[in-house]
């Protein structure tokens, strides 16, 4: 991706249909994108939708950014299919329900048919990856010339940062990802795989990568966190480099993994100075106490030695269920890619969900896909006092 190192960076304060579709106007224009460009394309929207919670929650890619995109390409003539494929099962009547929760329809519908009703998907095989070559990706996406990956920026207890690559993941469908996460039960292999699968997208597709980060997540995202105002939209042709900007902004620079690793690929440069960023200095919109997830805090250097191998099942953070807000739904239990999680009864008969840690490989799937936000995370102790010496 030689030469794909332009960022354009805007501030955006508030979700104002105008003045977003005039910021990505912009932003198009910058990294030439235009009508021509579109001419004779599919064109597919891949937002993040990660789960069935209203905009407010900031969870999700916000309706209003979808709505001043749909306007912007209406513009140039061109008519998109919206498509998304979160955790569980990937049913035409599942996705209608986290369309409509998330704003979704209610946008969608101003410009005709576009939502996605095709939960077919096929296989592609990636070439030049190193961790994983072959993936099943969704049908909408894998028929597209050009995908705009519309993506929410946030905190993410399993990649401490979740952005333009890490949505990619949602091109996988339904419970696939789950196997997925089964298959790369090590977190090191798990991020190698997700950057094989964007490279891959990135070589056989236009990718036109799109940060929601007006208002994003803090804490334990992608769900459970809370919403944390950012102020801005980045805009990008590398969801990479993107990546990497998101990553300073945040005040995460050079700790999210998924980017380092991505970095020590080549994929873009090693430092967001590096990168040709158009529009705000990214010095001005850097947050400041943006609050990491609680399975990654205190993850110095000093905490690999106790995070992997032999030290993992005693030290590693793991996600833990708070019985007082759990309700039973088995929504943990059946997202759970090593199926070690199961439904039990109090003495009351009142169901709750029990971990066998055994099997856990801290995947967080459970935290990510909880409607009720009753998964937390338990670290060792000791990992406290490691931490006062990263």
């Amino acid at each position: 991706m030689s030469g794909m190192n332009t960022v354009v960076l805007s501030r955006a304060e508030e979700y104002d249909f105008a003045a977003i579709k005039s910021i990505l106007a912009m932003h198009f224009e910058k990294i030439g994108v235009d009508a021509e460009f579109f001419a004779g394309k599919k064109v597919a929207i891949k937002p993040n939708l990660v789960m069935k919670k209203e905009p407010e929650a900031a969870a999700t890619t916000h309706p209003v950014v979808l709505d001043a995109l749909l306007s912007l390409l209406a513009d140039m003539g061109v008519t998109p299919v919206i498509a998304e494929s979160p955790g569980g099962v990937y049913t035409q009547a599942r996705m209608e329900g986290i369309y409509k929760v998330c704003g979704i329809t209610a946008v969608a519908e101003k410009y005709g048919d576009i939502l996605n009703k095709d939960i077919s998907w096929k296989h592609m095989h990636a070439e030049n990856a190193l961790v994983c070559h072959e993936f099943d990706i969704i049908t909408p996406l894998y028929e597209a010339d050009v995908i705009i990956d519309l993506c929410k920026l946030k905190s993410h207890s399993l990649t401490k940062m979740s952005a333009a690559v890490k949505n990619f993941y949602g091109s996988v469908p339904g419970i696939t990802k789950f196997e997925m996460h089964a298959a790369f039960p090590e977190n090191e292999r798990f991020i190698g795989m997700i950057c094989d699968l964007c490279k891959m997208l990135c070589e056989k597709k236009e990718i036109i990568a799109v940060t929601d980060a007006i208002i994003g997540m803090e804490g334990n995202g992608p769900t459970g966190g809370e919403p944390r105002k950012i102020g801005c939209i980045l805009t990008s042709r590398n969801p990479f480099a993107s990546d990497l900007l998101a990553e300073k902004i945040l005040g995460f620079e050079g700790t999210v993994p998924m980017v380092r690793e991505a970095a020590k690929r080549g994929y873009m440069p090693s430092t967001a100075a590096e990168l040709d960023i158009i529009g705000e200095s990214p010095k001005e919109l850097i947050v400041k106490d943006f609050a990491e997830p609680d399975s990654t805090k205190g993850g110095g250097s000093m905490l690999v030695h106790f995070t992997s191998g032999k030290w993992g099942e005693i030290f590693a953070p793991k996600p833990k269920i708070n019985l007082s807000v759990c309700r039973g739904c088995g929504e943990c239990a059946a997202s759970c890619p090593q199926h070690t999680i199961e439904m039990r009864k109090n003495k009351n008969g009142k169901k709750y969900a029990h971990i066998i840690r055994k099997k856990c490989i801290r995947c967080f799937c459970c935290q990510e896909l909880c409607p009720f936000v009753a998964i937390g995370t338990k670290k060792n102790v000791l990992l406290n006092v490691i931490s006062a010496f990263k």
